[in-house]
Parts: structure tokens; sequence; C-alpha cells
């Protein structure tokens, strides 16, 4: 998670290594220090896109009109939209059905998103759903 230098002072004592955004075969993990964390099931996962987050909307774990955000810097994140609502830490529990996710190369993070969703049957049928 990339963090710019003005978030230091917000962010250095409860994420004093940043965040962390770990992408396996199941799950999205996000994690920004003692602030927040998800764990994003990739089976809900029905839609990502990116949007632009402006510098005023703050960094931290932040609780938007219908989202939450792990955000270090603004800029571009990717925004996950869910069939169902996760529970999330944002410090206290949240339930959500978009999670946003401020990640070094949204693009990249989107492929990788997509490939670890096709499962080799839509591969072999041409594609997922």
């Amino acid at each position: 998670m990339p963090r710019s230098r003005w978030a230091i002072p917000f962010l250095g004592l409860f994420a004093p290594h940043g965040g962390i955004v770990e992408l396996d075969d199941r799950h999205c993990r996000m994690r920004l220090g003692v602030l927040g964390n998800a764990d994003v099931p990739l089976a809900l996962v029905v839609r990502a896109s990116t949007m632009e987050w402006p510098w005023w909307a703050g960094v931290g774990v932040r609780i938007g009109r219908g989202v939450v955000g792990f955000i270090s810097q603004s800029g571009t994140v990717v925004v996950l939209e869910l069939s169902d609502p996760v529970e999330v830490r944002a410090p206290l529990r949240w339930s959500t059905q978009r999670v946003a996710v401020r990640v070094a190369d949204p693009a990249a993070f989107m492929m990788s998103l997509a490939y670890r969703r096709t499962t080799p049957d839509d591969v072999a049928s041409g594609g997922a759903d």
C-alpha cells in the first residue's frame, strides 16, 4: 500500500509500517495497522472498478457513503463491490458491500483479481460469468 509523506503524522502512530494488501486464491486481505482490517472472500466480488479518492476525504480506514476505504494516500483506489455484506474492522466492526483499497498499481491488482476469480472450468469454457 503506497503512503504519502503528509499521511505519516496521521498514520504513523497507528500504522507505522503502512498497510498491507494480500491477494490469494480465496481472499483479499487488507490491513492498515491497528486502524482496521478486512478479509474479503473473492467469491463475493461481483465487480471491481476504480475511483479517485480525494485528498479531503482523508487517510486511514474511512467509512463513507456505502463504502469502507483502506486508504494510505489519495489518488486512484480499487473499489470491490460484493454480492453480500462482509464485516470489517474500521476500527470497530462495520458491515459493508463496498470496499475501497489503495494499491500501488490498480490495473495490475484488478488483473490479478480477475485471474484469481477465473476457475479452470471458466478457462475451458471461454471465460468467467
